[in-house]
Parts: structure tokens; C-alpha cells; sequence
């Protein structure tokens, strides 16, 4: 049976990152994420990547595109604010065509439903939430889903611990900091349980 995955800020290539997760080069950081997720991840599986897959700048967007390209899974993305093809940046539909030939899907949020739960998928978390420790004032709040009461699977926050910046206790962050790993579902159906 296929199995389904959650990611969010790979931020391939993007040097600053990976030095502050503990590596040297980008090259490293992004061998081990390239090596985990294919340890993990079938060609029939789904991959939800909730966004930032890279720094933002177009060489650094064209290095993520290439390695997500070899990567195995249905991908389908949830755009986050370092990605162009995202609404909040004016031209970002000029490019689908480019990022179309990695992802199967590409949006600003969606929903799924997991063990009978609706659960909201968006790259920020909720507003009250914030942006996560030190990184100053909430941005792109026109592009937040309101809190209405559902759960919310983010990225964005790059959170150490998947529920720790969550106002809500409905939030739960599949940022690559927060588990070094892709998520799945699993990993969401237990924090479903926890929070029922």
C-alpha cells in the first residue's frame, strides 16, 4: 500500500541553513536529506512538501528543482514564502510550467483527512502561533489560514520540536528541524490521538 509523507523547509542549497543545522556545506546537508528521504520514500508514494524548497534565488530554486526531481514520490507542493511560483510573490505564475515538471500539484494550502480528521495543510501555521523564537514579527499575515478549530500541518517556523511554537495544540510542524526525517502519517495520526 502507498505510504504518505510530510516535509517542509529542505531549503536545498541554501548555505545558511545548513549551517545552522549543524553542517559545513550545503553539499552535506543536502546529501542527507537526499539519502534519508529515499530511504524512506517509494516511487508510489505521496509527498506533500510544505514548501521552502530552497533559498528563494534562482539558482538555488533550479539546484532544489533538479534534486526533488530525482527524488522518488508523488510530490505535491503547498507554496511557501522562499518559493517564486508562490501567490504571495506577483510573478509567480509565470513559472508553473518550470516547477510542474517536478511537482504534481502545486498550491497555497489544502486539506486531507486523516483518521476521520480534517486537517488543514499550509506552509505558515496559524497567526496567533507566530513565526517561531527569534524571528521577529508575524509576516505574509493575508496568506495565514484563520484558526477556525481544525488541525493544521506547517512548516515555516523551523521549530526544533513539531509542536512547541503552537498556540493551539492543533498545529503540528513538519519542518526538517523539527524530526530530520519526512513525516508519516503515523507520526500525525498519533499527535491526532494526543490532541482528541
Amino acid at each position: 500500500m502507498p505510504g504518505t509523507w510530510f516535509v517542509g523547509d529542505t531549503h536545498f542549497g541554501h548555505l545558511k541553513v545548513a549551517q545552522i543545522r549543524g553542517f559545513e556545506s550545503a553539499a552535506e546537508h543536502d546529501d542527507v536529506i537526499f539519502s534519508k528521504w529515499t530511504r524512506q520514500v517509494r516511487d508510489e508514494d505521496t509527498v506533500f512538501v510544505l514548501g521552502d524548497i530552497s533559498s528563494g534565488s534562482s539558482g538555488g530554486e533550479d539546484h532544489a528543482l533538479s534534486i526533488l526531481e530525482n527524488l522518488p514520490g508523488h510530490k505535491h507542493l503547498i507554496c511557501g514564502n522562499h518559493d517564486s511560483i508562490s501567490s504571495i510573490h506577483r510573478n509567480g505564475y509565470k513559472k508553473q510550467a518550470y516547477w510542474f515538471r517536478v511537482f504534481d500539484s502545486i498550491r497555497d494550502y489544502g486539506r486531507i483527512r486523516i483518521e476521520g480528521a480534517d486537517i488543514l495543510l499550509s506552509h505558515y501555521p496559524y497567526a496567533s502561533s507566530g513565526d517561531g523564537p527569534g524571528r521577529g514579527e508575524q509576516r505574509y499575515m493575508q496568506f495565514r489560514l484563520p484558526d477556525l478549530g481544525g488541525y493544521l500541518i506547517h512548516a515555516h517556523t523551523h521549530h526544533a520540536h513539531p509542536t512547541s511554537g503552537s498556540s493551539t495544540g492543533r498545529e503540528y510542524c513538519v519542518s526538517w528541524d523539527a524530526h530530520r526525517r519526512l513525516v508519516n502519517l503515523g507520526d500525525i495520526a498519533a499527535w491526532i490521538k494526543e490532541e482528541s
